[in-house]
């Protein structure tokens, strides 16, 4: 099942920017054969995006003519997913390319300060309240079995009846969780981590806009239950 980790920034925009600038100024980049913006503007508040950036690697192969493995560089594409909804910026990818479009994003647009949303398990657990939802894989550390017994250990949840109540009582313990969540005929598998790490088990072109908007209002603000 395919994975992609997601990456929430807030945007503090001035009156003159908005994400329509924000598309113009990126149409504008001065891309090479290394790095350029793929982009398409849905509204005046939303647009997608990809961040290519193109490197030389070392690929080996078999030489049947010689019986042997060879190397030679190929070029490779590391394709860095986002978005800009009203004043966020959502990017779908590991860490350090995320780290990547953000910094190159930064030094583009000197007037917006990028700031990291903090996903925290104990606010989504507040957020997650009155959801169609199951609590799957859940992991504790740090966690007190008897009064000289510290530990870490995992639970399933899924068929437990008042999960919620196991989450909120010791939600200080919790390093990770699992859930898979509801949205009609549809749903999303996704894990959290106390470091604020969400991963969602499918990429986001798989997702329909029905689904990305749920998600967006379970990370960000909760939405309307």
């Amino acid at each position: 099942m395919a994975s992609s980790s997601i990456f929430i920034y807030k945007l503090c925009l001035s009156s003159e920017i908005n994400v329509e600038s924000i598309y113009l100024r990126l149409k504008d980049y001065p891309e090479d054969e290394n790095t350029y913006f793929n982009l398409e503007l849905i509204s005046s508040n939303e647009l997608v995006g990809e961040y290519i950036i193109v490197r030389n690697a070392k690929e080996s192969y078999y030489n049947p003519r010689k019986r042997a493995f060879e190397s030679r560089i190929v070029p490779k594409a590391d394709v860095i997913s986002f978005s800009v909804t009203n004043n966020f910026l959502e990017i779908w990818a590991n860490k350090t390319s995320a780290n990547k479009l953000v910094f190159e994003l930064s030094n583009l647009f000197k007037d917006i300060s990028i700031k990291n949303v903090e996903i925290k398990i104990d606010t989504l657990i507040e957020r997650l309240k009155g959801y169609k939802l199951k609590i799957s894989k859940v992991c504790f550390q740090d966690f007190l079995f008897t009064e000289d017994i510290v530990g870490n250990f995992t639970v399933d949840l899924s068929s437990y009846g008042d999960a919620f109540s196991i989450l909120q009582k010791y939600n200080d313990n919790i390093s990770s969780m699992t859930i898979i969540l509801f949205c009609d005929n549809s749903s999303i598998k996704l894990r959290v981590t106390a470091k604020g790490r969400v991963t969602v088990y499918k990429d986001r072109s798989a997702l329909g806009d029905e689904e990305l908007l749920f998600l967006h209002q379970i990370l960000l603000n909760g939405g309307e239950k």
